[in-house]
């Protein structure tokens, strides 16, 4: 089977080190220009030339594949670089779908104000009142954690995450667990921080997976997408443990050469209810999100005040190329650009990674998702600079 090939070949400890990075250090902590040619769009954007250096800069880095969007005044812009197949020559486009990590937790976020919204939970409740106690009395600081505290990050629960799930992962004992089998992972451990304090925490979405689950008796997905996808027609946005058949490989750089590791992300975030990072999108889809949210256009003005009532992020958990992320809110990042505050999300899984945000100052929206891994990429995908290139 080519999977297990390349289980030998990646090693259990790339693999752990990656994912580490992937899922916790850059969020927070959070095979060349001639390979194929760039998507070129139909029609003339009066900035497609500006626009057109975001997808050459990541191909210019080694980028095995790079979808990119961006919605402003002007217009709607979309480009692609580098193959959304490597080994069967199939290039990256604009309709190629790519897992978009923790992005997912803004569609959480939404869901679980529209639930609130409909007054069927409050997010000042503590989340014992809709999880049993089974669950709840073994996981640190969830008997008293707030749903608000699960969505920025303050309940101190422990990550899942830790070396010995990110093993398991690599080694393929843990395949496509739930939101449900995940959260066991941290039963009866040490929370990491006291209630009230905390830092980005992936496990405090699969807590909320299974708040809407409880509440609503359907299938945490199902909700997501009566409330967050199909209002606004995402055709090409899926929450489900069935794979689009338009979504791409994923790669890893390892000892300087571009691994296939689609297995790792799916068994990563293939399983049921995986609001912490498991769903699939286009740039394009997640960029009408985005800027559908923050101008309004899904929750109520209350509902979107909330949203973005934000922390602040503690400088030192951040690595120097983050600094310029300056706050969290419920499920939203803020920035401060160059050219002004941007409100979006990273996502990170292992092979996919990439970002969506918002400039209200210029209503424009970028959405960047990557189907490869590797330092000089990720490097252009982190960089405040890459911002400048909108204008």
């Amino acid at each position: 089977m080519k999977n297990q090939t390349i289980r030998r070949q990646v090693r259990p400890r790339s693999i752990r080190m990656a994912l580490n990075a992937a899922f916790l250090i850059p969020i927070l902590a959070i095979w060349t220009l001639s390979c194929t040619t760039d998507h070129v769009p139909p029609g003339g954007h009066p900035d497609a030339g500006k626009y057109q250096r975001i997808v050459t800069r990541f191909m210019e880095a080694g980028a095995s594949g790079v979808s990119v969007t961006v919605r402003s005044p002007k217009g709607i812009w979309q480009g692609a670089g580098g193959h959304a197949d490597q080994g069967k020559g199939i290039a990256m486009s604009p309709e190629n779908t790519l897992r978009i990590g923790s992005m997912s937790k803004v569609f959480t976020a939404v869901t679980i104000l529209r639930l609130q919204e409909e007054g069927r939970l409050s997010i000042t409740d503590k989340i014992s009142q809709y999880l049993p106690a089974e669950v709840t009395s073994r996981i640190a600081n969830a008997g008293q954690a707030t749903i608000e505290q699960c969505l920025n990050h303050t309940s101190g629960v422990r990550e899942y995450l830790g070396d010995e799930t990110i093993e398991g992962i690599a080694s393929g004992r843990i395949v496509k667990y739930s939101a449900a089998q995940n959260l066991a992972l941290v039963y009866d451990k040490p929370a990491d921080f006291p209630l009230g304090k905390g830092n980005y925490c992936n496990t405090n979405y699969l807590l909320l997976s299974e708040i809407i689950r409880a509440v609503t008796g359907k299938s945490a997905y199902h909700i997501v997408r009566e409330k967050a996808i199909e209002p606004l027609g995402l055709r090409h946005t899926s929450a489900s443990v069935v794979l689009p058949a338009s979504l791409t490989q994923s790669y890893f750089e390892t000892d300087g050469t571009m691994q296939e590791v689609t297995w790792v992300d799916n068994n990563a975030v293939g399983g049921e209810g995986q609001l912490d990072g498991g769903m699939i999108s286009t740039s394009g889809d997640v960029a009408v999100f985005l800027e559908a949210l923050l101008t309004g256009k899904i929750l109520s003005p209350a509902s979107l005040a909330l949203m973005q009532t934000y922390q602040d992020i503690d400088p030192g958990t951040l690595p120097d190329e983050l600094k310029y992320y300056k706050q969290y809110g419920l499920g939203l990042m803020k920035i401060e650009t160059d050219h002004g505050t941007a409100i979006g999300h990273d996502g990170h899984v292992y092979g996919f990674v990439g970002k969506v945000f918002y400039l209200p100052e210029h209503q424009t929206t970028i959405a960047i998702l990557l189907n490869g891994w590797s330092p000089s990429s990720v490097a252009v995908l982190n960089a405040k600079s890459t911002f400048n290139l909108l204008f």
